[in-house]
């Protein structure tokens, strides 16, 4: 029988200790003066080895199995933890506690020596219990993140524009949908899908819940989660949790109420075009090189004839060209952010996608045919504001 230590001690392969470090890095505050929010706390226990880190708005553990000769926990820093670990050979890593406050790393002929602090300095992060949770489809979920994080919004004043919209509502047909929706006041992207039993999910039967998710715990859950498998997600009154594979994300709910999305939904269909995705990218690109770098404004017309994008700065000169299309209708002119509608057509995937509009001063709806439940809106800009 091994000899059992009364303090950390482990044995790790080099691969998982560095992948755990890499998953905590998004959280680490190296802007506090406290250093513990720059830390992150290592937690040895009968076969399993644990990294976790906070910014009290989100916390990151990650759990890996390892050769566990002792069980103890110390805070060291995150950052240069990471540096050494890095540089490391491969293969298998020593961690040790020494005098209580001392994480030693050794590595073939490698030794390094850094300052910790207790357990007990560190932040305790919340942990929901599994039996509480309640399981989604991963690569869903992911996807779903994916379609509307690009139009969350940054710093932005209206702290509830910070975060995505994660709704679960029961409809007219009974079908339970999980809907989620970013914008930042100037886009939405709206994705939606059919999920079944919510029960403990909305912790009632019926009805529907609507919480506001920061942006960063969204960016954490994209980088973290695997694409396969399940996800499971408990929510509570302030705060929401993920459990994926050894990866456990807790995160704080942003307070307040999110803007009535469904208004800006345009209610009737507009008229119809379609393109090629690729080709029009590449066209967006290319004029957009020509626009007012404060405005990034381009201006499109659609015809059944055809299409052009073109931009001009009085100070540079102008840029245009013409691109096929599928329309019937009357003649459109729109005045767009090129960056909006890039993003917009990024999130997408078919080949051909289709642009619905009213008129050039109504919102433009950008979908695709193999998921009719997603779309992109981008607000218009007033032509003779850019001409």
């Amino acid at each position: 029988m091994k000899k059992q230590y009364p303090y950390l001690k482990l044995q790790i392969e080099k691969g998982m200790l560095l992948s755990g470090l890499q998953g905590v890095q998004g959280v680490l505050d190296k802007g506090r003066s406290a250093p513990i929010f720059s830390s992150v706390l290592l937690e040895s226990q009968t076969t399993q080895f644990s990294l976790t880190a906070t910014d009290l708005e989100i916390g990151i553990k990650c759990t890996y199995p390892a050769t566990v000769q002792g069980e103890g926990a110390i805070a060291v820093s995150g950052r240069k933890f990471f540096e050494i670990v890095r540089e490391l050979p491969e293969g298998n890593v020593d961690l040790t506690v020494e005098e209580g406050k001392f994480l030693t790393i050794i590595s073939r002929k490698s030794y390094f020596k850094i300052t910790g602090s207790n357990k007990e300095d560190f932040p305790v992060i919340p942990i929901v219990s599994e039996e509480k949770m309640t399981s989604i489809d991963n690569a869903m979920y992911i996807g779903m993140i994916k379609k509307t994080l690009f139009a969350i919004a940054e710093a932005e004043a209206r702290h509830v524009l910070n975060g995505g919209l994660f709704e679960i509502e029961r409809d007219n047909e009974q079908q339970i949908r999980l809907r989620m929706v970013g914008t930042d006041g100037n886009r939405m992207a709206i994705c939606e899908r059919i999920i079944e039993d919510t029960k403990r999910l909305l912790g009632k039967e019926e009805g529907s819940h609507q919480i506001i998710l920061p942006k960063k715990t969204l960016v954490e859950l994209r980088r973290l989660m695997d694409a396969e498998g399940e996800i499971k997600i408990g929510i509570g009154e302030k705060q929401i949790s993920f459990m994926g594979s050894g990866v456990y994300i807790t995160s704080r709910i942003i307070e307040g109420n999110f803007p009535n999305y469904k208004q800006v939904v345009p209610q009737k269909e507009g008229q119809e075009v379609r393109v090629n995705r690729s080709d029009f990218v590449s066209v967006v690109r290319r004029v957009s090189v020509m626009s007012r770098e404060k405005t990034r404004v381009i201006i499109i017309e659609f015809s059944s004839e055809g299409g052009v994008v073109r931009a001009n700065d009085p100070e540079i000169g102008e840029g245009r060209e013409e691109f096929e299309l599928k329309y019937k209708g009357e003649p459109i002119t729109i005045g767009l952010n090129y960056q909006y509608l890039l993003e917009a057509l990024d999130s997408l995937t078919d080949k051909e996608v289709i642009i619905e509009l009213q008129s050039g001063l109504n919102p433009c709806v950008i979908k695709q045919e193999s998921d009719p439940n997603s779309l992109c809106i981008v607000m218009p800009m007033r032509v003779q504001e850019v001409e």
